[in-house]
Parts: structure tokens; sequence; C-alpha cells
């Protein structure tokens, strides 16, 4: 019943976002975050300006005429529609046409403490954060989290919940061997980078 009820969603969708007779506007949920403490309002405001980003019509214009790869042999529009239908193929989801976000931080003073090193600011990893690994809970790299609340840094966050939610939807990037000059190239980057740029133009306002 969900299967089919997920295949209506998608083809209204479909009609709905290029017949133009009604925008579709896609929501953004918090279900919980965790470890967060003094920065819940970083990660608040990001939600906020997420939503605003995926429903912008710049965002839809990107998706539409951007080149990317690991895509999993989707067209432009079908990762879009993807992207608006908004069902999650890993943890436990929620409604379709709502992006459902659950976040934490790393905990690398304790049982994920082999992140610790990778999470330096500066390091050789560049690592911002994690997917969950299917869970569909993406953690952050605390000291990140830091530097960009020091910085007010909200596209940046912004960013990175829709990169981490692009794993959730079930793509990927990676690539034995690969260099981060190809990972950019992917969609998971791509979609976090085009994300980060809308919401950093629209706070300049």
């Amino acid at each position: 019943m969900k299967a089919i009820l997920s295949i209506f969603l998608f083809f209204t969708v479909i009609f709905h976002s290029f017949g133009q007779t009604e925008k579709i506007e896609v929501k953004v949920k918090l279900h919980s975050i965790e470890g967060y403490g003094q920065y819940e309002d970083l990660a608040n405001q990001a939600i906020i300006q997420l939503e605003k980003a995926i429903n912008s019509d710049e965002f839809r214009q990107g998706m539409i005429y951007g080149n990317f790869i690991k895509t999993n042999d989707l067209t432009n529009k079908e990762l879009f529609y993807k992207i608006i239908l908004a069902h999650e193929e890993q943890g436990p989801g929620g409604k379709d046409t709502v992006i459902d976000l659950r976040v934490r931080t790393l905990r690398i003073n304790s049982d994920e403490s082999r992140w610790k090193n990778k999470c330096k600011i500066g390091s050789n990893s560049g690592t911002i954060g994690i997917d969950g690994n299917g869970d569909g809970v993406t953690a952050i790299c605390p000291q990140r989290l830091k530097k960009w609340k020091e910085e007010n840094n909200v596209a940046d966050l912004a960013g990175h919940y829709a990169h981490e939610y692009m794993h959730i939807l079930g793509f990927g990037h990676y690539k034995f061997l690969s260099r981060d000059k190809w990972r950019q190239k992917t969609f998971v980057y791509k979609i976090g980078n085009l994300v980060s740029n809308l919401v950093r133009k629209e706070m300049k306002k």
C-alpha cells in the first residue's frame, strides 16, 4: 500500500512541478537532535533555510540543468522528483514530501574516537560528518559545528544537511582511491554545495 502511495505521489509531483498548475511545497522536519547543546539554534536556522532553498526556483533550475555523476542512472528531472518526493530509503523515514532529518554530533571522545583526528579542522580527510551508515541519523564533527557557530555559518550547515540527506535517499560518492576533485562532481556533493550557495545568497538580502 505504501509503495502504491509513493508512486501516486511521484506522478503528482511530476504533474504539478512541471505542469505549473500548483507548486508542491516540501517541508523539512527535524525529528531529533542530540549532542548539539548551545548550537541547536544554528541547526534550527539551517533547517529553515534548507526548506527555503529546496523550494526555490533557483534550486529547481540548478537541478534540471546541473551536470552530475553518481546519480544511480537517474535523469536530472528524475533526481529532482526524488528529492521533492522525499521518500527516505534509509532509517525510519516519515511522510512523503517531507524531508525527515535526525541529527547528532559524533562522539569523538568515547565510542567514536576513531573519527577524532579525521574531524580536526584542516585534516587531510576533510571530514565534516557521516551519514549514519543506514540508520537515517546524520552525525557532524563537533569541531566543525563549533567553527560554523563562531562564524554564524548557517549556509554550510544547511548544505551539510542536504549532502547527508542525499545519502538517506540512496545516493553515494564512493570510488576506490577517489580524490576530492572527483567527489565534488558527484550528485551528493553538488546538491550540498547548491544549497549552501542558495542559502548564502538568501541571507545576504
